[in-house]
């Protein structure tokens, strides 16, 4: 079998339904429906399956006597994630075969067996896109969110994260980030008072800010541990440590900075939020019209509580607050882990391309306007790189290049945005480029 993609990060010990902190609307797509902030809903068992449905539900647990038990419980994962995709949705959105691919995904990241998510995960890739994305989405949202019984009670826990961006002189300390206790503890009040979370619900926020580093580092089991250790926490005085949450705080990589240098740097908040999944503050109206004024009224309570939480942050992170402090912020959207981690780590690679290639036009002497971009995406060492090369008539003019994951078709039309932004009017897709930056196989992008 293909050898899985891995989370970045140093080796680590295995540690450790939607309901989002605030999250912009969820996009139609062919995966499963990204739930918004809030319980997860009550799902409707699915309709009578289609005798070609029934045939790919039969592949998908065809037992094959070559395989063995690992295998077989990986081609098993593969196939019915396949099946289920190839579905069309009922008219409340759900697969035939959905129910029991979450049911597989739940109970493989309750055995902690990141091996056969990360297999299949891998081989969809390749073999099956739409697959592979239906797949990916039930693995995200089968870590970021629990739902479990305590006493009579349902009760939901999700692990969410608020990506930030810093811009300092010299660089964010981590042993000075989040060391004044008291405006830590105002942070943490400050998500429920802004309204971001419901006031009915517990929201805890890791006394710790995680560097990239860390959270790429976490595979999708130890992410599920984690939202179990901060549940059990939540509902049991007795319990007295969170294994799988202090493994999570690896420390960040050492600082290249120069005391003068200007940084600009990714952080994370990570919390969680344990309520009702019957709390109506997540409940999203059913009326197109209405559930579109739901997200825009979260999206804006996030806007007003990251310009008012600013100079907090700044005293968080330098230890000052305002001009003194040095420290530039802007916050990006709360989401759950996954959806923010991918979030953070796109905008942070789409500024770091954008400077990358501005430096080469400058050092090239060239306009914006007078170069063509070309854009490749290429697979090497089971990673996807995004290769970025501008050109005019004559030779490269700036290049940049870097490790992409998620939606590749997204990352591609964001990156064809984020390169028109600096003037570049001509944007091309490539199958990669020579060794004098020609590309190979030019073509015009596909519509979006």
């Amino acid at each position: 079998m293909n050898q899985a993609k891995r989370p970045s990060g140093k080796p680590h010990s295995p540690g450790p339904k939607k309901a989002a902190p605030g999250h912009a609307k969820p996009a139609a797509k062919a995966g499963p429906k990204p739930a918004p902030a809030g319980p997860a809903r009550d799902k409707p068992k699915t309709h009578v399956s289609t005798e070609a449905a029934r045939r790919r539900q039969h592949q998908a647990h065809a037992a094959s006597q070559s395989l063995d038990e690992d295998e077989l419980r990986v081609q098993q994962m593969v196939a019915l994630a396949s099946a289920v995709a190839a579905d069309a949705p009922d008219r409340a959105g759900r697969r035939v075969g959905q129910d029991e691919l979450e049911r597989m995904v739940r109970n493989t990241l309750r055995e902690r067996d990141d091996d056969t998510l990360y297999e299949a995960l891998e081989q969809l890739r390749y073999d099956d896109p739409r697959g592979h994305g239906f797949l990916r989405e039930v693995v995200e949202e089968g870590a970021d969110i629990i739902v479990l019984r305590r006493g009579e009670k349902e009760l939901e826990i999700n692990a969410f994260l608020i990506p930030l961006l810093a811009r300092t002189r010299g660089g964010l300390r981590e042993e000075q980030a989040l060391a004044d206790g008291d405006a830590f503890d105002t942070l943490r009040e400050s998500i429920q008072k802004a309204g971001l979370e419901s006031p009915k619900a517990r929201v805890v926020l890791v006394h710790h800010l995680y560097h990239p580093e860390e959270i790429n580092a976490l595979s999708f089991s130890e992410v599920e541990a984690m939202n179990r250790d901060a549940f059990a926490s939540l509902t049991d005085k007795k319990i007295l440590s969170v294994p799988a949450i202090e493994r999570s705080m690896r420390g960040w990589p050492a600082s290249h900075f120069a005391p003068d240098d200007e940084a600009l740097e990714l952080r994370f908040l990570l919390g969680f939020s344990l309520k009702d999944v019957d709390d109506p503050f997540y409940a999203i109206p059913q009326e197109e019209a209405a559930a579109d004024a739901y997200f825009e009224a979260r999206a804006q309570r996030f806007r007003q509580w990251s310009e008012e939480i600013t100079p907090l942050m700044q005293q968080c992170l330098t230890g000052q607050s305002g001009e003194v402090a040095q420290c530039q912020l802007h916050f990006l959207y709360q989401d759950l882990f996954h959806g923010a981690k991918h979030t953070g780590n796109g905008e942070y690679r789409t500024l770091q391309m954008l400077s990358e290639l501005e430096a080469g036009l400058a050092q090239s002497g060239a306009q914006a306007t007078e170069a063509s971009a070309f854009l490749a995406l290429v697979d090497e060492d089971d990673e996807t790189t995004l290769q970025v090369v501008l050109r005019n008539a004559q030779a490269t003019l700036a290049r940049s290049e870097h490790l992409v994951e998620g939606d590749l078709q997204a990352v591609l039309f964001d990156a064809a945005d984020a390169v028109a932004s600096l003037g570049v009017t001509a944007v091309r897709l490539a199958d990669g480029f020579d060794a004098d930056g020609q590309p190979l196989r030019a073509r015009d992008l596909p519509a979006a």
